[in-house]
């Protein structure tokens, strides 16, 4: 496929799907609940509000954080192909995972959660026939957020991996440092490696300054100009699951279906932890996004 048919492609897409409605109550039939751990009856009444088409959309402006967190995954991760659910599978690859609040998935098609997370049009097109599954969280009494955003605080500590941390450009790189730093933890399903010596002390040591830059330039620059800052970059990218659409500010951008009352939904980066060792999970199907060319 050229570049070129591959962009009219994602441009075409962009624009047609555009005008989905979000909040349809016949967008997506009634959800199935794979798998469950639940002890309270306030995390079973947001899984069912998640599995029930006609649960309205909540408003951006009233996603508020609780200890309840909300991730996005493929089915296979958590799943077996005879529907076993695997006690042992990871929230994700990464000792960080991105997250979010679970009214993320009140009243949106996966194609509705895809925009509010971020993905752009090539991004969704990549996902075509991926089964995916949402899966509902809550940490043991260990786990506490922090509300620190400057980089500074609880990331000094020793128990830094036992937060829940909002993913600010200075929390993600001082969070890459000490990750980059650590030895495996035994309760943490996934560690940080790297190809060589060099990434390890990129990540590790990387100026203060030259992270500010980054953090200034938009993606699309910074992969031009190439050299030091595009490898650091890249490696967050890889590492640590900041993508092109990253902000920094704790509100993930809204791609796809943007508008002025949509301001993107809160975003966190919680420890890697694995569904048994968690107090209460709820794995939901969300099933798979196919397309169709259709002529005119």
């Amino acid at each position: 496929m050229s570049k070129s048919f591959s962009w009219l492609t994602s441009a075409s897409f962009l624009i047609a799907l555009s005008a989905v409605p979000l909040n349809a109550q016949d967008a997506f039939p009634p959800r199935q609940v794979l798998g469950e751990q639940i002890q309270t009856d306030e995390f079973r009444q947001i899984v069912q509000a998640i599995c029930n088409p006609a649960t309205e959309l909540t408003p951006d402006s009233n996603l508020a954080r609780s200890d309840i967190y909300f991730r996005l995954t493929e089915r296979k991760y958590a799943v077996s192909a005879d529907n076993k659910l695997n006690t042992q599978a990871a929230l994700g690859g990464s000792p960080y995972v991105f997250l979010t609040v679970p009214q993320v998935g009140f009243g949106r098609s996966l194609y509705g959660v895809y925009s509010d997370l971020g993905y752009d049009a090539e991004g969704v097109l990549q996902q075509r026939g991926k089964h995916m599954v949402a899966l509902v969280i809550r940490y043991d009494s260990e786990i506490k957020f922090s509300p620190e955003r400057n980089g500074l605080g609880s990331l000094r500590n020793d128990d830094f991996d036992q937060y829940v941390y909002v993913p600010t450009w200075r929390n993600g790189f001082r969070l890459f440092s000490r990750l980059a730093s650590e030895a495996p933890d035994p309760k943490n399903p996934a560690h940080m490696t790297f190809q060589d010596d060099a990434d390890r002390d990129m990540a590790r040591y990387f100026p203060a300054d030259r992270r500010q830059h980054l953090a200034e330039l938009p993606y699309p620059l910074l992969r031009m100009a190439g050299g030091p800052d595009w490898e650091y970059r890249q490696l967050l990218e890889n590492k640590m699951g900041m993508n092109s659409h990253f902000r920094g500010v704790g509100i993930t951008e809204n791609t796809l279906s943007p508008a002025d009352n949509r301001t993107g939904v809160p975003e966190f980066v919680g420890p890697n932890r694995r569904l048994a060792d968690l107090i209460e999970y709820a794995v939901i199907d969300f099933g798979r996004m196919e397309f169709t060319e259709v002529h005119d």
